[in-house]
């Protein structure tokens, strides 16, 4: 079943001088946070994860950890409240956060609605939270890697945003399209995307809030977005870079511009 939302209506009373303008498995041989990947790797002023370095192209310093905490945020609002849509049974036992953490918020959230259930969460930069919910286990990996957990022992497995992070979909669970996904084997899958203005230009008061966010999300996070592919795939020089994301800042703020992406 797919689901998609509608035209987003642009709200007219917007003018020049507004301000929004202006438990692990035994037998796992997975790697522990208390291994040396804190020995980050440095590029272009922006640290990156160490383990497998190079296999992931964004930073994982303290501005990049603000920029995903926020990613969240927006995600939560767009979800009204909710951390998944997927029909979980009510008391999960055994529950894996699958592609990138992060900072760990999804899972954190998860694990403090359900303490009867055991939620392992992967990544390869150790930048998680000490404390957390007892329920809860961080774990630095590459889920691009043979996975080290035992076959079909999780109630729900969860990822999201995962562009950038998988070489070949195939070998995960042949990408994420419902049909491919049928083709893999899945059975009842529901296709759902979501509109996230970029920018308040939205008539619609949710829709405007989710857009003040994500204007903000990617001045904050364009150049962790761009920098390291731009430089290490494209051979740009930096100088190039930041000429361009400063265009695109500018534009970011033209009222005229009623950009979204699709989630």
């Amino acid at each position: 079943m797919a689901d998609r939302q509608g035209v987003i209506q642009v709200d007219d009373s917007l003018t020049d001088n507004d301000s929004s303008y202006g438990g692990s498995d035994a037998a796992s041989e997975t790697t522990s946070l208390r291994s040396n990947v804190a020995t980050y790797v440095y590029e272009n002023g922006r640290r990156h994860h160490s383990y497998r370095a190079g296999s992931y192209w964004c930073p994982n310093d303290e501005k990049a950890q603000d920029n995903l905490d926020l990613f969240h945020h927006i995600f939560t609002l767009s979800l009204d409240g909710r951390l998944f849509l997927a029909p979980v049974c009510p008391e999960p036992q055994r529950v894996l956060d699958l592609v990138g953490t992060g900072t760990g918020i999804w899972t954190t959230d998860f694990a403090d609605d359900f303490p009867f259930a055991s939620v392992v969460a992967i990544d390869l930069s150790p930048i998680q939270p000490p404390m957390v919910p007892p329920n809860l286990e961080f774990q630095i990996d590459d889920f691009t890697a043979p996975w080290t957990f035992t076959p079909q022992s999780f109630d729900f497995i969860h990822a999201r945003s995962i562009y950038g992070c998988v070489a070949g979909y195939g070998a995960l669970y042949a990408e994420d399209s419902k049909d491919l996904m049928e083709q893999a084997g899945f059975a009842n899958v529901t296709y759902r995307t979501f509109k996230w203005p970029i920018g308040p230009w939205p008539k619609d008061p949710k829709l405007k809030e989710i857009g003040a966010y994500n204007r903000l999300d990617w001045e904050e996070g364009i150049e962790r977005w761009a920098m390291y592919l731009f430089t290490k795939c494209l051979g740009w020089r930096a100088e190039e870079i930041q000429v361009l994301i400063a265009g695109i800042k500018s534009e970011l703020h033209d009222k005229g511009i009623h950009g979204y992406q699709e989630m």
